[in-house]
């Protein structure tokens, strides 16, 4: 993971310039909690971000739990969330199957994350608020007054950059 201070700065692609920020969240089908041992937290999670890697994906915090994961993601602009969530979840899941194979047993048809899925785009409210809660797992920081968000809008606004 990289400075946090290096995804405010817009990119440009071809025909495109901003940020392409998100906060997703998945968990294991069933949700079981096949995370509760530190050393397969660490382990799934160095997976994940090898995942996300492999897939230009740029994970700017991740936070996994006994039975989920939260992470604050910059996506390349041609890229959907959806399919942003499937790269993740379907090349992880294949080297977490290659790491730890009595996983198998629980997983016997080869899913290991559900079908579910949350993503926010990180315009509702600020970015250190969502990083805070992936973090913290603390949701009440994520309704921040409308004043802040009103205010990080206005500084994001495109007519300065004309």
């Amino acid at each position: 993971m990289s400075s946090v201070n290096s995804v405010k700065e817009f990119k440009k692609g071809n025909h495109a310039v901003g940020i392409n920020e998100h906060h997703l969240e998945f968990c294991p089908k069933y949700r079981y909690k096949c995370m509760k041992r530190e050393y397969i937290k660490k382990e799934i999670e160095r997976l994940v971000l090898q995942a996300a890697h492999e897939h230009g994906i740029f994970v700017v915090t991740i936070a996994t739990v006994d039975d989920h994961i939260h992470m604050d993601v910059v996506l390349p602009f041609d890229m959907s969330v959806s399919r942003a969530e499937m790269l993740i979840k379907g090349r992880s899941a294949y080297l977490i199957f290659r790491r730890f194979p009595n996983f198998r047993l629980r997983y016997p048809k080869g899913h290991f994350w559900s079908a579910g899925k949350f993503s926010r785009s990180m315009s509702g409210v600020t970015a250190g608020a969502v990083r805070n809660y992936i973090k913290n797992q603390q949701f009440d920081k994520l309704h921040e007054t409308v004043s802040q968000v009103r205010e990080e809008v206005r500084q994001l606004n495109l007519t300065g950059f004309l």
